[in-house]
């Protein structure tokens, strides 16, 4: 199929306002960039986990991240967008001008133009965050993952947890006993004053105990970049999602088990409790899917060599293990090449049913098809198919 790439990586300019607490990110813009500019002032918009990851992707599928149980996904403190639509023109969505456009970008994806310019609100965060992991071997996985499960249930929407199947790395400060192991990582952030945190995450600092305490103070460029090493350019990877309804024992006694048989050193298996801000936004406010998901799960299959099956093939047992316990729905952003029933399942029935109307409005030719598409209800005679 053809198709034409836009590089939009010269577009990379931000403007912070501090006394407005916004800030303008050009479409080509990395969280990096952002960060880096917001954070002298203890400004932050709600940033993944990977500084290298783009503005535009991670904001135009809804974005999770560090931050989001205390501020909610990135779209959640989107403003407005400049884009470039199907026809050529140059328009600006917000609240009040282009509102079914505006309402589409937060978590509808590429489909109806392309961003050149994000307007977001800032939150405060910093000058410094609570943030870090603690590190347990996976013969006591299964009792950490259960606590730290359990513990977020009544933990205050400041704190994020990842709980992480890794593969411990072989190199200070982890533990020699414990290089080249599989383990599980509880990775947390706590978006508020450390001081009030400290006493919030101890029980997760203490329970165990676990083989190390990574937890401290640190600025938020060090939060943004501390898993940057975990995805470099270059490498294979294959992964795949589901909303979680919950996470019962025998869901977690399946995670430790798949994850004793990991086929690279790369490769993880990541949960995390949603609620908080997350959740409280009213379920079509935008076209996020699930707003309403109990967890997070994805598989993520990464490696530099090996067998493409062997990894794609572990990648998809995990998956299919847990799918039991799924809602049925997926994470727009964590899907692969996985065909149209999934781009399906990334949005409530109502939501898609919008997105539609929006893609027949704005983009009826479907231009914009390269990716995890919303196609429109039909084609004008002549269109690019």
């Amino acid at each position: 199929v053809g198709g034409l790439t836009i590089d939009l990586s010269a577009l990379r300019g931000v403007v912070v306002d501090p006394a407005g607490g916004r800030a303008r990110v050009g479409g080509g813009a990395l969280l990096g960039d952002v960060g880096r500019a917001a954070a002298p002032h203890a400004l932050a918009i709600p940033y993944g986990h990977i500084s290298h990851t783009g503005v535009g992707g991670l904001t135009l599928g809804g974005g999770i991240g560090w931050l989001m149980r205390r501020y909610g996904l990135t779209i959640d403190c989107l403003r407005s967008v400049a884009l470039v639509t199907a026809e050529g023109r140059q328009v600006r969505a917000g609240a009040d001008e282009h509102p079914d456009l505006f309402w589409a970008v937060r978590g509808g994806g590429g489909n109806f133009g392309i961003v050149t310019e994000f307007e977001f609100d800032l939150h405060p965060h910093g000058p410094e965050v609570l943030a870090g992991m603690v590190l347990h071997p996976l013969e006591r996985a299964a009792e950490a993952l259960r606590f730290s499960r359990d513990f977020m249930e009544q933990a205050p929407d400041e704190l994020t947890v990842y709980e992480t199947f890794m593969t411990v790395p072989p190199e200070a400060p982890f533990p020699e006993a414990l290089h080249g192991r599989p383990a599980l990582a509880l990775a947390l952030v706590y978006a508020g004053s450390p001081e009030e945190g400290e006493p919030v995450v101890r029980p997760l600092r203490e329970h165990g105990p676990p083989a190390i305490d990574l937890v401290g103070r640190l600025a938020p460029m060090a939060v943004q970049t501390m898993l940057d090493e975990t995805a470099p350019h270059g490498m294979r990877n294959f992964n795949k999602a589901h909303w979680l309804g919950g996470l019962p024992d025998a869901a977690v006694d399946t995670l430790v088990e798949r994850h004793a048989d990991v086929r690279s050193p790369m490769s993880m298996i990541i949960t995390a409790r949603m609620g908080g801000a997350v959740a409280r936004v009213p379920a079509e406010a935008t076209a996020f899917g699930h707003r309403d998901a109990d967890r997070i799960l994805w598989v993520v299959s990464a490696w530099w060599t090996g067998d493409h099956d062997e990894q794609v093939d572990w990648c998809r047992g995990v998956f299919d293990a847990m799918t039991p316990y799924s809602t049925g729905g997926v994470y727009v952003n964590a899907l692969d090449a996985e065909g149209p029933e999934r781009v399906r399942a990334a949005y409530r029935e109502s939501v898609w049913r919008r997105l539609v109307a929006v893609k027949d409005r704005w983009d009826p030719d479907n231009v914009f098809r390269l990716n995890h598409n919303v196609p429109p209800s039909a084609r004008r005679s002549g269109g690019v198919g």
